[in-house]
């Protein structure tokens, strides 16, 4: 998929003169998430979904999106990765609204991808881990504000009681432990439930925490939550598969 797709989107990784000073900086991706959230500017104009229509929103937008991208400022990059791969996952999880189930399929996918990164990281040579990662991070502002930019809720608190063969359990007893999505996005096990394209994704909240420890056991919560509270997907602009292509 690497050899075989290069959208437009690479065109901001290939031109230097697309990275520039942003209007402010900071080295925190969920604080940015938080300024896109209250950003305005950003309101009317999250209906561009699909990869289609990605290039329209950049078309139209370039420069909103560009200057929220660019304000990341990459210090530390191995524990800016790590707060990186945690936005993700709360995006996923803590924008869901209290007592629905529905979780976002392409806010998914950046959870997803972001574990494909942490994969691919060793094989890379150093030179390009951080336009990697940066090229990533352009596509969680993408689709964040193409899935009309919820509020992230950063007030969890309360110590889990259950632990990660509760969600190994709770998969494979689910309704849902045939929807690969499902299962890829809660963290847990079993390749053999899985077709060979899935495995790039799974397990991508438990390899987290056992990636970056979990002392405060933040990333077993957020999949606790998930598991529980999962009861399909919403998010559809267009096709998985689409989605698929746009991951």
């Amino acid at each position: 998929m690497t050899a075989s797709n290069y959208s437009f989107l690479h065109r901001y990784m290939d031109t230097p003169s697309y990275t520039k000073p942003s209007t402010y900086t900071t080295t925190s991706p969920l604080e940015i998430l938080h300024k896109i959230h209250r950003d305005q500017r950003f309101d009317g104009i999250s209906n561009h979904r699909g990869a289609a229509s990605l290039a329209q929103l950049f078309n139209e937008h370039e420069d909103l999106i560009l200057d929220h991208w660019n304000a990341w400022t990459i210090e530390d990059p191995k524990k800016q990765f790590q707060e990186a791969q945690e936005a993700a996952i709360a995006l996923l999880v803590h924008t869901v609204d209290p007592g629905t189930h529905a979780y976002d399929f392409f806010l998914l996918h950046l959870v997803t991808t972001s574990n494909a990164i942490r994969v691919l990281l060793p094989f890379i040579p150093k030179k390009f881990h951080i336009n990697l990662l940066r090229q990533w991070f352009l596509l969680v502002v993408t689709m964040y504000v193409t899935q009309s930019r919820p509020k992230i809720n950063t007030d969890v608190s309360g110590k889990p009681t259950k632990q990660w063969n509760y969600i190994d359990h709770k998969t494979l007893d689910s309704p849902w432990c045939l929807d690969s999505h499902f299962i890829k996005g809660d963290a847990t096990l079993s390749p053999w439930l899985l077709s060979a394209n899935e495995d790039v994704g799974l397990r991508a909240i438990k390899e987290a925490a056992f990636t970056w420890g979990d002392v405060h056991e933040w990333y077993l919560a957020a999949a606790i939550k998930f598991a529980d509270g999962f009861g399909g997907w919403t998010g559809f602009g267009v096709t998985r598969d689409a989605a698929e292509d746009v991951s």
